[in-house]
């Protein structure tokens, strides 16, 4: 008995110095093996497919309160006779939305000229609103992430309409930013008296500094954008050095895909033609810019808030804590899809919390 029981302790010891080796190199690569880790457990490419399809299908109702509440501001307060054009100028840029602009601009058109005085109000209303389901979808991938509750239903549709109008009022400040270092390079190019200033002059004149500076400003755009949707859009007060990271993140993934985006629709996509081809690259386009989106989100909740990842795939991971809710209940009364059987990774943080208080007995 005496000989089985040493046995038995050498074995647990055996056992918990192969995890404490295990644990040691875990540690050393913790950060990025944790990051990639918690991105895939939390399945944010799943998520990101259900997000790219709200992003299309909220495309032309959030067009509309664009058109209405930006081109108002752009028109009306920044006394710019094309306010309306401005903003389909500005989705021409875009490479996935470049040849839909004409449609979409008419398609606007249309629907805003259809309605007159009131309805006119009632329609942008309506748009509001049917935009507004893209960033319930946006709350219910980030709030994965974070690992908190979801909002009650009328908050999570009041905070979802607050988030089109923000954006809509962004736009005109993010178009401005964009544009800006050109319209300064262009102003310094029209203007004798300034092209007499040296340094202004080989600014004005070196095409690099001109493309440049379009890059920074279209880079600050973008990093406005996914700042507001990391503080506001979670259920969670998250302060600007929490979320900063992540939106400078995405905002320099999101201008090298616009990028680069052209190059992969020559290389991989040349098959595909016509209204076909336009619809596989709008939805293979919405869908890496939620995979981005997502990926700042992730980037903030692991590195800033210090949210750790699930220690299985989110299927596994929630199959296990169902199985666990009514522990009092046998096993073979419970639902058959219900597994509540550790997973390895419960497995090896049982060795690692017993090889912790063993240390701590000695």
């Amino acid at each position: 008995m005496a000989s089985e029981i040493k046995r038995s302790g050498t074995a647990i010891r055996a056992r918990l110095n192969s995890s404490k080796q295990i644990r040691t190199v875990e540690k050393e690569t913790k950060p990025l093996q944790g990051f990639i880790r918690k991105f895939s457990n939390d399945w944010a490419t799943t998520f990101a497919g259900a997000l790219a399809y709200s992003l299309i299908t909220a495309l032309l109702p959030i067009l509309i309160a664009l058109v209405a509440i930006a081109g108002f501001i752009l028109t009306g307060i920044l006394h710019n006779p094309n306010g309306s054009n401005t903003i389909f100028s500005a989705l021409e840029k875009i490479p996935a939305l470049k040849s839909v602009s004409g449609s979409l601009q008419s398609s606007v058109g249309n629907k805003l000229s259809a309605s007159a005085g009131p309805l006119a109000i009632l329609a942008v209303i309506v748009a509001i609103i049917g935009g507004s389901r893209l960033f319930v979808a946006m709350e219910g991938s980030l709030n994965i992430i974070y690992r908190v509750r979801p909002r009650t239903a009328l908050l999570q549709n009041a905070v979802a309409i607050l988030m089109v109008v923000i954006f809509s009022l962004l736009t005109p400040i993010m178009i401005l930013a964009s544009t800006l270092p050109t319209t300064l390079l262009g102003l310094i190019n029209s203007n004798a008296s300034l092209k007499q200033i040296p340094f202004l002059q080989t600014v004005a004149s070196n095409q690099t500094m001109i493309l440049l500076g379009g890059y920074i400003g279209a880079l600050f755009a973008a990093f406005v954008l996914f700042l507001a949707i990391y503080m506001i859009v979670p259920n969670k007060r998250i302060a600007f050095s929490k979320s900063w990271p992540g939106a400078i993140v995405a905002a320099i993934l999101v201008e090298l895909f616009i990028a680069l985006f052209p190059f992969y629709i020559r290389m991989f996509m040349q098959s595909y033609v016509g209204q076909i081809g336009l619809a596989i690259a709008l939805v293979v386009f919405f869908y890496y810019f939620a995979v981005i989106l997502l990926l700042g989100a992730e980037v903030n909740a692991y590195f800033r808030e210090h949210v750790q990842p699930l220690p299985n795939n989110l299927a596994t991971f929630v199959s296990t804590v169902a199985g666990n809710l009514n522990e009092d209940r046998p096993a073979d009364e419970s639902e058959h899809h219900i597994d509540s059987t550790p997973t390895e990774s419960k497995d090896r943080a049982h060795i690692a919390r017993a090889h912790e208080d063993e240390e701590g007995n000695r």
